[in-house]
């Protein structure tokens, strides 16, 4: 039996077929060496220990300073549902993996056979009746194996490995996501609330114009147009007020859908400042984080999955060489005897031969899967340059507004209190003072919109970056 075993063994080792899978050079050989605005992300010495690097949620707390936003998402972190089923797709993937391994060891079958019978006749010396009883008890195991000969077995355990692997990048994926979207939803409905409350003013404000502008016209002092033209523009503030109403509706309810929960928790009609981070330097940042993205690693994961697919494919076209082995012990009760052991051990080989065709186009399918998967983590790369490129633009491009915004804002404070001191002394009437006060709800409202801007671009630039943008305690 040992000689048979150590012939199994060197099949195995010559004849093995062990899968190879693209290193990090051929996986990156055709992605650009830098980005295209190289000058910003390309000066980068050394980059940071792992071990320093913050998780996204203690960098999404340093990069945003607002308690409020934090309860949120370790609301969202406990009770979101899409994390929860990240987090069954990774049992399922584990428990796929195990039983995968368990195809690679001998399945043992065992099994207990009672027998029971009796007996009865008549002597011919004395006429008795004898009853004579027979048990018979049987322990059979049966124990089968496939010898991984080729790597099919192999083949089919590292792809379930990947893609458990795949599961896990799945699941840091959604959770940056979801920080980003809290994020999002949290300060566009800070907006809205902020500009609702201005734009309630302004209808006031616009309703004494109109007012104020009818007696004018009908004292001839103005013309009727200007009526018309007063109407109007409390028409249209009204038209706003009922849409950043509605889209400040959808906003929370997508929010609570977010967090699973029934209500915010928090006043939306308190007083609220948008809070700007600081300003940080995008040029310590490594060129390759995006290989650390948590949707490319999934696809450089789902990759490897389906080159095992292949190697599975390719081996299943090759015969399987099985062992079985059969052992029983049969104990004859009656009678008292220790009982009978019996063994057997048999080999088998076996080739696919009618559906060979089948397998073969099987094979070829894996292999066109394959060179989908190439193409899909080539296009994922893709994207996710897009994206950076977009998010660096975008972040430099709303900060830009807020400071001419903000400029904007000081310009209209600055005019509303001289026309507040030229209204005082009799120099313009109230009607001109009016439209300068709304003027300077709008400039507000126009800053609170490129603040909002400029904190979901940030929020963009972080999911853009895998959630590392490479922050620090000591920059909080």
């Amino acid at each position: 039996m040992s000689r048979i075993v150590t012939i199994i063994f060197s099949f195995i080792v010559f004849c093995g077929c062990a899968t190879q899978v693209p290193n990090h050079q051929e996986l990156t050989q055709k992605i650009p060496q830098n980005f295209a605005n190289q000058k910003i992300i390309e000066q980068i010495a050394f980059a940071m220990p792992s071990s320093t690097i913050l998780s996204p949620k203690e960098q999404m707390q340093i990069l945003f300073a607002d308690e409020v936003l934090w309860g949120l998402i370790e609301i969202a972190i406990k009770q979101n549902m899409d994390l929860q089923i990240a987090q069954t797709r990774i049992l399922q993937a584990r428990s796929q993996l195990k039983s995968a391994w368990g195809e690679m060891f001998p399945q043992v079958n065992a099994n207990l056979k009672v027998n029971d019978s009796h007996t009865r006749g008549s002597s011919v010396k004395n006429g008795a009746v004898v009853e004579t009883s027979n048990q018979n008890t049987q322990i059979q195991a049966t124990l089968s194996w496939e010898v991984d000969l080729f790597g099919r077995l192999s083949a089919a355990k590292n792809a379930k490995e990947s893609l458990y692997y795949k599961s896990l990048e799945d699941l840091s994926n959604a959770q940056i996501i979801l920080l980003g979207d809290v994020a999002n939803l949290y300060f566009t409905l800070r907006e809205m609330s902020l500009n609702i409350l201005l734009t309630q003013e302004n209808i006031l404000y616009y309703q004494d114009i109109l007012e104020l502008t009818r007696l004018k016209v009908e004292n001839g002092l103005l013309d009727t147009t200007e009526l018309f033209d007063a109407q109007d523009m409390l028409t249209n503030e009204q038209n706003i007020l009922e849409q950043l109403k509605s889209k400040q509706e959808e906003t929370k309810n997508a929010l609570l859908v977010l967090l699973d929960v029934k209500n915010l928790g928090f006043n939306l009609l308190g007083d609220y400042v948008f809070v700007l981070p600081s300003t940080f330097a995008l040029n310590t940042i490594p060129a390759d984080v995006l290989l650390f993205r948590p949707d490319i690693k999934a696809a450089i994961q789902s990759l490897y999955a389906q080159v095992y697919n292949k190697e599975n494919a390719k081996a299943s076209l090759f015969p399987i060489l099985s062992l079985s082995a059969n052992l029983s012990d049969v104990l004859g009760s009656s009678q008292g005897e220790a009982g009978n052991l019996a063994w057997s051990l048999a080999a088998g080989l076996t080739a696919p031969i009618l559906n060979r065709t089948q397998l073969t186009q099987n094979y070829f399918l894996q292999d066109a899967i394959l060179q989908e998967s190439y193409l899909t983590l080539q296009k994922t790369l893709n994207t996710a340059l897009a994206e950076v490129e977009n998010a660096i633009f975008n972040t430099q491009s709303s900060q830009l507004q807020v400071q001419n915004n903000t400029q904007r804002l000081q310009n209209a404070k600055s005019y509303y209190e001289f026309s507040a001191n030229r209204r005082s002394i009799g120099l313009i009437d109230e009607l001109e003072y009016l439209t300068n006060k709304t003027s300077l709800n709008n400039s507000q409202k126009n800053l609170n919109t490129s603040k909002n801007t400029h904190l979901q671009a940030l929020v963009t630039l972080f999911k853009a970056f895998g959630g590392n943008l490479y922050l620090t305690k000591e920059a909080q």
